[in-house]
């Protein structure tokens, strides 16, 4: 008698040598790598840095003047559509830290909170429309196309409106 597993052998192999269905492409790539890897690096990091320095130098009389003194600026990234090379979104990461004595304890208290900011760039924004408005050494105070903020707003807004509670 044969046995019910060796009569399923041949599905089970046959199953097995069947390639697996292609994935399905990404519709949504990194805008450094649009349309190629690395495409848009050297302008994107440009912006970036010209970014970063607009933020450091408001920083101190702005944002950094409230409740967290040491705010750093951290990733930029932008999700371009891989079909229409159209901007979907932009965020922004920043982090800060407060590290103090806990005068009772000793202890050294941190809060090292973290904010993801948006850029309220509409979709639908070319990536050229968008070094367009932002080029310039004073990028950070460009209003953002099809917005009515700048980077100093929408960051502003972030970093304000979205702070992370006290402890104790």
């Amino acid at each position: 008698m044969i046995k019910t597993s060796l009569l399923l052998l041949p599905v089970l192999l046959a199953a097995a040598l069947t390639p697996a269905p292609a994935a399905a492409a990404p519709t949504h790539i990194d805008l450094v790598d649009f349309p190629t890897v690395q495409a848009n690096w050297d302008r994107f990091h440009d912006l970036r840095r010209r970014l970063e320095r607009g933020f450091d130098d408001v920083c101190a009389d702005t944002f950094c003047e409230g409740e967290f003194s040491d705010i750093e600026a951290f990733r930029l990234r932008c999700a371009v559509e891989r079909a229409t090379g159209t901007v979907s979104e932009c965020r922004w990461a920043f982090a800060a830290s407060e590290v103090e004595v806990d005068e009772d304890t000793g202890r050294i208290v941190a809060r090292q909170p973290t904010w993801l900011c948006r850029l309220p760039i509409p979709a639908g924004t070319s990536i050229e429309t968008l070094f367009s408005a932002l080029a310039g050494p004073n990028a950070i105070f460009a209003r953002l196309p099809g917005a009515d903020a700048s980077v100093y707003d929408a960051v502003g807004d972030c970093l304000t409106l979205h702070q992370p509670p006290r402890t104790p």
